[in-house]
């Protein structure tokens, strides 16, 4: 039997939780802090502290257990789970952040997140990485709409390698989704060569968490309800 239910997805701008560093970074393992601690800047050694302790702080809501004491396992390309469960993913583009977790255990899912901007070298990256009917489908639209079809695409893409756990160790041209503005997300096509299933055993989610960002969800299963739950909660008592 399929699992099926809610992801729960959570946003945050990181900024509004500076006041928050030093109770996350007393979450990390010695691990994590050893990572954060090698990033060329504060402001990137800040993100990083961030990002993982309010994944952790999350993580530790679900399950009831004591964040800091979390042990991640990590796949073959590096994709971190939680034994036992829930299944998650995170997503971050600058200071922006979005996380999705469910509760079943085995469920592949993953996230991506951007900013919506002015892409002067779109079209470049899409004959180089895409498949060619997204190739054809981004050649036919309007010039207006081509940053945000770009952005549905990579997104979209991003989402679904993540889901998978193979990274980009996946050919972006083995396998297309909808990018078109106004359609819904949606798989296209799926080689069978990626040994990913068909195209009908994934979901695809369009998401916009906040003004000026394009993000996406990939599970795979139907029947999935994503849910937007506001940061505000993740700290109630």
């Amino acid at each position: 039997m399929r699992e099926t239910g809610e992801i729960q997805l959570c946003y945050a701008d990181l900024r509004g939780l500076a006041h928050r560093l030093e109770a996350f970074r007393a979450l990390l393992s010695p691990d994590e802090a050893a990572r954060a601690a090698r990033f060329a800047t504060e402001e990137l050694r800040t993100r990083c502290a961030l990002r993982r302790g309010l994944l952790r702080h999350l993580l530790g809501r679900v399950t009831g257990r004591d964040p800091a004491g979390l042990a991640f396992a990590y796949g073959p390309m590096g994709k971190p789970s939680l034994p036992g469960g829930p299944a998650f993913n995170l997503a971050d583009c600058k200071d922006h952040v979005l996380i999705a977790i469910t509760p079943h255990e085995t469920v592949e899912l993953g996230v991506d997140i951007e900013r919506l901007r002015r892409l002067p070298d779109a079209a470049g990256i899409a004959e180089r990485f895409f498949a060619p009917e997204e190739r054809d489908a981004f050649a036919a639209l309007p010039e207006a709409q081509r940053d945000e079809a770009f952005l549905n695409g990579w997104t979209r893409k991003e989402a679904f390698i993540k889901a998978t756990g193979q990274g980009l160790s996946t050919p972006l041209d083995r396998f297309a989704v909808e990018l078109t503005p106004g359609r819904p997300a949606r798989m296209l096509s799926l080689d069978g060569a990626l040994e990913a299933g068909r195209v009908t055993d994934w979901s695809l989610f369009d998401l916009r968490p906040a003004p000026g960002l394009v993000g996406a969800l990939a599970v795979r299963g139907d029947g999935w309800r994503p849910v937007f739950r506001p940061l505000g909660d993740a700290f109630s008592a």
